[in-house]
């Protein structure tokens, strides 16, 4: 089984572009601002989840597609993504909350403060280039592109 390339490209491309959108939004509002405007908190909290989507699909189809590794759910593919050295522990333990968010958000499993997602995001909105990295780094090593 073969990656499709052009399909990883496009979801790192709109990890990229929703990453953008993170750091135009945090370079422009304060927190206090961001927390006075619920629209602009779902907003962030939506681009949130499209973040978390991409980087499950990409985790998906090269678990899938390189390893014959079905798996079952956000949290799964990231673990199994670092068990399979497709990303680093690091990486998977960094964007796990990430996942968890995700989830809580679409199932209602628990509610996290805005003040604390906020926070979350702005220290670690790194995470997402190094995720773009890892993941480029890896289809060099394994199929010699990207």
């Amino acid at each position: 089984m073969n990656v499709d390339i052009e399909r990883l490209q496009k979801y790192l491309s709109e990890i990229k572009g929703r990453s953008r959108d993170i750091n135009s939004l945090l370079a422009i509002y304060k927190d206090s601002q961001i927390l006075d405007q619920p629209w602009v908190m779902r907003g962030l909290k939506y681009v949130i989840i499209e973040i978390a989507e991409a980087m499950a699909n990409t985790l998906q189809h090269i678990l899938a597609k390189d390893r014959g590794e079905p798996v079952i759910g956000y949290i799964e593919t990231i673990l199994k993504a670092h068990e399979f050295a497709i990303i680093s522990g690091h990486l998977s333990t960094k964007l796990k909350p990430f996942f968890d968010f995700r989830n809580s958000l679409i199932h209602r499993y628990w509610i996290i403060s805005d003040q604390k997602l906020l926070s979350l995001v702005r220290e670690n909105k790194i995470d997402f280039s190094t995720f773009i990295k890892e993941i480029e780094e890896y289809l060099k090593e394994e199929h010699g592109q990207l």
